[in-house]
């Protein structure tokens, strides 16, 4: 039951309405508005609980107090609700119940609001990936146990069984048991939508939002998780055994404070690996009474289940030996018990043990007599259930099965609307959800970084679905719709990322759930020859794509540039160029260039024809910093100057920064340390106000402080990254502002500061691959400390790193090493100098903190 609200507040205002309980009236901008009783406390109910899930019969409860009523009153108090409200204030949660959504407003909430927004945000919480709310977990008590105990004393778990045996909740409420128990939290990664093993190391640093160094998918993943504390969970494994296998491998070598759980079907068979088989939910040996067989969990699963569709079904001992009969009859499988125990209020249990039983029969007599015994019980359950559907609900299920991962109500009110099921009905696809939901065929999620729902099919009921739509020839048309839809959705959100309407990093994270679907749907228009679909999906997915999935990206950009055709619609192919030329402007810089040319001819041809000039105004500073970059000042100077005659100062922050950041790269490269701190400055207060948590603008930042000669403010702000960044994922992001702390430090002449700092950035430099950035300071640290010997030594290792890579050092590094070595050859001769700086170019990366934080200089300083 959903907890009391506290007692409501005078005036509750959403929107243009306004609720006062205490008056029992609903104002719509300041005049009464008709409403009857019933559905005024339905209102009033989902008010005082807004934000959460309440359940269909903890609202009958509350608005027919003591009454026995039939649920389709509650639906028609809702439907008149709905037409009064409109969609946005109450949402619908298929097979769940209902919730309010709608921003409220109370007394004082105005000037609450202006003072929270003088407040930097607070970095997003780390992610889970577990549903917000879980399923209650039914007769495992012993298996929680058994597998909580494991994980506490062993690295690798393996969770195995069958499929519909209840792996995955299992091992969710586990996770969500021990999220505090581990410094980086837990995280659940979902294997089954991946086709090959190539893109689990990409798929699980998506899931933990971490970054990685640029190259080898896996080697970036193991760096980025190195040092972490975390437990990890990936969830159905069985179809990429070897490849999950060698990733659990490497991760396991190289984060000693990684504890992984692995769900599969088969065990994985590594070293060191603990395996947990879980069996079928107990069912009782012979009769029982009702209070008896409640204490076996295939019995307790029935009954709960059996009541969320009907409250009014009880366990009593009139009924409780055909229960345990079912469940017998199914073998304890906790997907059957509940795709049967959904069918149980409207046919009742004699019935519903036949049908089960006959269904049985002929599945054991024909095609899938061969199978397992479970796999039999469990397609048993699916083609009954199935059938026992309506022709719509039947279309609507097996329609569903294109979808990869989970959707939106947008997606899957796409697929559903054709001959009439949901086109002329908004509404009319979350009935057909609510009637699969109920009968366990769809999965409603609520993912934690977003508080819409999202719906699934299990692998189990997708790959029937999918089955069911190629053996009714439909399978071809569903997958162009899939695709189409998934064109359409990131068209309107690629608009929406630029509106202003939407912060960055919940745009980021909404879409991240739609990759699956991308995936699907551009595999599907490539092979189907349908490039603007394809061209249309890869651009925008150039843009949500994290970081992370640093080789999906590159295979990405390459495929869409191949993909742009002359024939191609002009604004489609300028998006293209434009996310070209950002994805490639850190690896590929001349490339990059040639992108932004391309998208800046295609922004004039349109300007022409377009009264909004962002496009224009974005593909001119795309120009402007892919000159700046490649040292043609003259060329970016230009192009910002035409860039700023185009701007427009009452855009959101979502399009200003774009001409900043260009603007920022030519004082950069010109110089003028002065004013790349202004813009500096100005480009990191864009970044927060478009809503962006991402650290690389804090960064340069403190890089800009710091060239400037103010040594003090880089130090701030280099302390307040570090401690933002402390406790997060974003390792990689902490090994730059821990390097960008101890120059700053350092800069002021600080060494016994500098020093504990310096021991944890170098610790993390090697992971990264960032040792010659952090050599350069670890120069400077022994030359303050009296080091000479050191310092020589640590700047020539750093210097050699530079020249094996071909890369020039940044000014700032450029300069702690001549520092150093200034100090250093005040006390060294010119032989013990040469002799040194030999000694440093030979170096290894694993003798390198044994010269850097010795106490002295161990008699190098001889030569002085």
């Amino acid at each position: 039951m959903t907890p009391p609200p506290p007692a409501a507040a005078a005036s509750l205002r959403f929107g243009r309405f306004e609720l006062q309980p205490h008056e029992r009236r609903l104002l719509a901008e300041g005049r009464v508005v008709a409403l009857g009783a019933r559905a005024f406390d339905l209102l009033l109910a989902l008010a005082e609980r807004a934000g959460r899930l309440v359940d269909k019969a903890t609202l009958m409860d509350l608005v027919w107090p003591g009454l026995v009523v039939q649920e389709n009153n509650l639906a028609a108090q809702m439907s008149a609700l709905r037409k009064l409200l409109g969609e946005q204030v109450i949402a619908t949660i298929p097979g769940r119940g209902y919730r309010f959504v709608a921003r409220l407003e109370t007394a004082g909430a105005a000037e609450s609001a202006a003072a929270a927004a003088l407040v930097s945000p607070a970095p997003p919480p780390l992610r889970t990936n577990l549903p917000a709310e879980l399923p209650p977990l039914l007769g495992r008590d012993d298996e929680w146990a058994e597998l909580a105990r494991l994980v506490r004393r062993h690295r690798l778990v393996s969770v195995v069984g069958s499929g519909g045996i209840g792996k995955s909740l299992l091992t969710q409420h586990v996770l969500a048991g021990q999220r505090g128990a581990y410094a980086h939290g837990v995280c659940w990664v979902e294997l089954a939508a991946l086709t090959d093993a190539a893109q689990l190391p990409g798929a699980t640093a998506a899931a933990l939002a971490v970054q990685g160094g640029q190259g080898d998918a896996l080697d970036a993943l193991v760096s980025a998780v190195s040092s972490l504390s975390l437990l990890l969970a990936l969830d159905n494994a069985e179809h990429l055994l070897e490849g999950v296998a060698a990733l659990v491998r490497a991760l396991l070598d190289a984060a000693p404070g990684l504890r992984i759980v692995v769900t599969s079907q088969s065990a994985l068979r590594v070293a060191g690996e603990q395996v947990l088989r879980i069996a079928p939910l107990a069912v009782p040996a012979g009769p029982a009474s009702a209070e008896a067989a409640l204490h076996y969990g295939a019995v307790a699963l029935f009954a709960e289940r059996a009541r969320a569709v009907d409250r009014r079904f009880q366990l009593d001992d009139g009924n409780a030996a055909t229960v345990v009969e079912i469940c017998r009859t199914l073998d304890g499988l906790p997907l059957a018990i509940e795709l049967a125990a959904a069918r149980a209020p409207l046919l009742g249990l004699p019935r519903l043990l036949g049908a089960m039983q006959d269904r049985l029969a002929v599945l054991t007599q024909g095609r899938n007599r061969d199978a397992p015994a479970r796999q039999r019980t469990l397609r048993a359950a699916l083609e009954w259930s199935c059938e026992l559907l309506s022709d719509r609900e039947r279309r609507a299920f097996r329609r569903l099965g294109v979808i990869a991962g989970s959707a939106s109500l947008p997606l899957v009110q796409a697929l559903l609307a054709a001959e009439g099921d949901a086109a002329s009905d908004p509404w009319a696809a979350l009935d057909l959800l609510d009637a699969l939901a109920e009968r366990s065929l769809v999965a409603v999620l609520f993912p934690d970084n977003d508080g819409q729902p999202r719906y699934r099919l299990l692998e189990t009921q997708r790959a029937f679905a999918l089955e069911a739509l190629a053996r009714e020839g439909e399978l071809g048309a569903l997958r162009q719709r899939h695709a189409e839809a998934m064109a359409a959705l990131f068209e309107a959100a690629y608009d929406e990322y630029f509106s202003g309407r939407v912060g960055v990093d919940d745009w980021l994270g909404r879409l991240e759930h739609d990759l699956d679907n991308a995936r699907e749907a551009l595999r599907w228009a490539r092979e189907a020859g349908q490039r603007p679909l394809a061209l249309g999906i890869g651009a925008t997915m150039l843009r949500a794509l994290p970081p992370s999935l640093h080789d999906e990206r590159v295979a990405l950009a390459d495929a869409v540039e191949a993909g742009i055709d002359a024939s191609l619609p002009e604004a489609l192919q300028l998006q293209a160029w434009l996310e070209l030329s950002c994805v490639l402007a850190d690896a590929q810089k001349a490339r990059a260039r040639t992108a932004a040319g391309q998208a800046l001819a295609l922004a004039r041809r349109l300007d022409r024809r377009d009264a909004d000039r962002f496009a224009l105004y974005h593909a001119l500073a795309r120009a402007s910093s892919a000159a700046a970059q490649a040292g043609d000042l003259d060329a970016a100077r230009a192009l910002l100057t035409e860039a700023a005659q185009v701007e427009d100062a009452a855009w959101p922050a979502q399009r200003l920064v774009w001409g900043t950041e260009a603007a920022q790269w030519v004082a950069r490269m010109a110089g003028d340390t002065e004013r790349a701190l202004e813009l500096g400055r100005r480009l990191l207060a864009l970044d927060r106000a478009r809503g962006s948590h991402a650290s690389i603008a804090a960064g340069n930042l403190i890089d800009a402080e710091l060239a400037a000669g103010n040594a003090a403010a880089a130090a701030r702000l280099g302390a307040d990254l570090v401690a933002s960044l402390a406790g997060s994922r974003h390792e990689y992001s902490l090994a730059f502002a821990r390097i960008n702390l101890l120059a700053a430090l350092l800069a002021q002449g600080d060494a016994l500061a500098a020093r504990p700092v310096a021991e944890a950035a170098w610790g993390m430099a090697a992971a990264f691959e960032l040792q010659h950035a952090a050599a350069a300071y670890l120069a400077l640290l022994a030359a303050l400390e009296g080091r000479a010997a050191a310092a020589v030594k640590l700047a020539a290792y750093s210097e050699a790193i530079y020249a094996a890579r071909g890369e020039a050092r940044e000014n700032n590094e450029t300069a702690a090493t001549l520092r150093a070595v200034s100090l250093a050859c005040e006390r060294l001769d010119g032989a013990g100098l040469a002799r040194l700086r030999a000694e440093g170019e030979r170096l290894r990366d694993a003798e390198v903190a044994a010269v850097a934080f010795a106490a002295a200089d161990e008699g190098d300083a001889a030569g002085a």
